[in-house]
């Protein structure tokens, strides 16, 4: 499975085939990421967080959203990605978008 971050934001995979996406996360501060798919044809299939603290749910812990897809048709997905507090009318902390072409 083609795992795609911040820094490696363009993958190609099969249709039918799956990809992850991993963002780095801290749940505890009160942003999120908000996904958003613009273009293409792909299916989440699951969205995790994963903590970075040696102990489970260790309070505050930051760790990595990891959403997983599957690809459904031929083309090119376009996936945004904003790092924000769904409260605030702020910009976002941070954005990044991913470019999966799809065969």
């Amino acid at each position: 499975m083609k795992k795609l971050t911040e820094s490696f934001n363009e993958a190609a995979v099969s249709k039918g085939e799956r990809f992850c996406i991993e963002l780095a996360s801290n749940p505890s501060t009160g942003y999120s990421w908000d996904i958003k798919l613009k273009q293409g044809k792909a299916r989440l299939i699951d969205e995790a967080f994963v903590s970075d603290a040696k102990a489970p749910m260790l309070v505050g812990a930051g760790g990595k959203e990891v959403l997983t897809y599957m690809a459904e048709e031929a083309g090119t997905i376009l996936i945004d990605a904003q790092y924000k507090r769904a409260w605030e009318n702020n910009p976002p902390l941070q954005q990044h978008s991913f470019k999966i072409t799809v065969k």
